[in-house]
């Protein structure tokens, strides 16, 4: 799942949440930087947060379902 790149751009304190939601996500799933999983999760992670998903909890819960359904 990649979609099209967004031409959006992210303040510096909408980067670095985003970056601690995807690195914590990554220690408690066990992914891997670098990895294809990494990737699939930065862009659910972007994606949802472009779709108005802006709070920690909301997106955990978010990427739960995306999760479950895979």
């Amino acid at each position: 799942m990649n979609p099209a790149p967004a031409m959006n751009t992210f303040e510096p304190n909408e980067l670095a949440f985003l970056q601690r939601i995807f690195d914590g996500w990554c220690v408690e799933r066990g992914i891997t930087g670098g990895s294809l999983s990494a990737s699939n999760l930065a862009a659910q992670i972007i994606q949802l947060y472009q779709q108005g998903v802006r709070e920690e909890k909301d997106l955990q819960i978010q990427l739960d379902g995306l999760v479950s359904r895979s």
